[in-house]
């Protein structure tokens, strides 16, 4: 009745845009109980004559369902509960929003097993179907039309901070098991997350290597502070510290690649100079990018060794020198099996070839970038490239 209250501008007469918040699911999921629950209470109010429903279309999907109004007798009795709410200093709008709610005094008015069920909820970070979830006696876990969950995240974190660190260990060590098999968009960042957040270290590091392409394809900031959390064991040293270097340098985080560098140099001096060769190019330090790495190429040919020494080299605009390093260490750059290398190599020479006013050179190397460009977004930034060219904008290969 107080959150129906809320609304007492909303009644038959509106036949489109109703607010959600005034459907079963709605009602159920500002006040945080089951849709189950919601209806049993509305059954009642509507045969003690306080509440009665109308059809309308529901605001943002234009779908008919049934919604609820308070009648004036409920209107009534509303206008009591909160007089003696607010003279017992108990907060409206804290009973009614859960972002407003206090953390601590739901938590001690759940029995265990809802506090089970509502830490492994607090646990996910995206959405997940309510009913995998362990059902509850309160009902505590909002969800949505579609029956997802819906916890607020600040709502979530604060839950998690007032419980006790072992059973948030739990839960997200029970979330991680959860995403096994789900072929779900998301499925391997959120297994990453939970089993670093549970302290299973070796099965994250293990998974990383695992699917370390598909890591390494979609690279940002949230994968970047997962990997950050690992505690590496000596014997995925390398191979760790170098993923997580490319995904620093792909997210721009120079400061951390060279941390990884830092780490690799007691392991592998070559993992070392390469990833620093990098990092000093992305940071503007040119000439140091390209010092170091024409001397790694100098002592072990490669083609990463070769494509930032070049890169270095186009990015001082200096294009024919950069053109002419690619062509005196084309064995080691065409040796390379990494399509990823190839890729890279031809966007330079596009950019080279844009650089010096041969524009249809341009457009035939994108578009052999392009077939060999393994990800999304590349193929994306080319794309855009190649449309502005045609119409004769200015892009930039920087």
């Amino acid at each position: 009745m107080l959150h129906l209250n809320r609304f007492l501008n909303v009644g038959p007469s509106e036949l489109f845009n109703v607010p959600f918040d005034l459907t079963q699911d709605g009602i159920a999921s500002v006040l945080g109980i089951s849709r189950a629950h919601a209806s049993l209470e509305l059954k009642k109010l509507e045969e003690s004559g306080k509440v009665d429903n109308w059809q309308a279309h529901i605001k943002g999907s234009g779908t008919k369902r049934k919604v609820y109004y308070l009648l004036p007798d409920g209107i009534a009795e509303a206008e009591l509960l909160k007089k003696r709410f607010e003279a017992s200093g108990i907060v409206i709008d804290a009973l009614l929003d859960m972002k407003r709610c206090e953390p601590g005094l739901m938590w001690e008015n759940l029995n265990e097993n809802d506090k089970e069920t509502f830490g492994l909820a607090c646990a996910f970070r995206v959405p997940i179907e309510r009913k995998t979830l362990p059902d509850t006696s309160s009902g505590v876990i909002p969800a949505n039309f579609f029956g997802m969950t819906c916890i607020n995240e600040d709502s979530r974190k604060k839950f998690l901070s007032i419980s006790d660190p072992m059973k948030v260990k739990e839960w997200n060590s029970q979330a991680a098991d959860w995403w096994i098999d789900r072929k779900i968009d998301g499925q391997l960042r959120e297994r990453l997350y939970h089993l670093t957040e549970a302290g299973r270290h070796v099965e994250a590091c293990k998974l990383i290597l695992k699917m370390s392409d598909e890591y390494l394809d979609d690279p940002d900031d949230d994968l970047l502070s997962i990997v950050k959390k690992l505690n590496v064991p000596p014997k995925f040293a390398r191979s760790i510290y170098n993923i997580r270097a490319r995904i620093a340098l792909d997210c721009g985080d120079t400061a951390d690649a060279i941390v990884c560098a830092d780490i690799l140099a007691g392991i592998s001096t070559d993992d070392a100079d390469i990833i620093r060769a990098e990092a000093f190019m992305l940071s503007g330090e040119l000439q140091k990018g390209f010092d170091l790495a024409t001397a790694m190429f100098g002592k072990a040919p490669s083609a990463r060794a070769a494509l930032i020494a070049a890169k270095c080299l186009f990015l001082m605009k200096k294009y024919d020198e950069a053109s002419a390093f690619i062509d005196s260490s084309s064995k080691a750059l065409t040796d390379d099996r990494d399509a990823t290398g190839i890729g890279d190599l031809l966007l330079l020479k596009a950019g080279i070839a844009y650089a010096k006013g041969k524009t249809d050179d341009a457009l035939s190397y994108l578009s052999k970038a392009k077939k060999a460009a393994r990800k999304e977004r590349m193929k994306k930034k080319i794309d855009v490239l190649s449309k502005n060219i045609k119409s004769g904008k200015k892009v930039s290969f920087d």
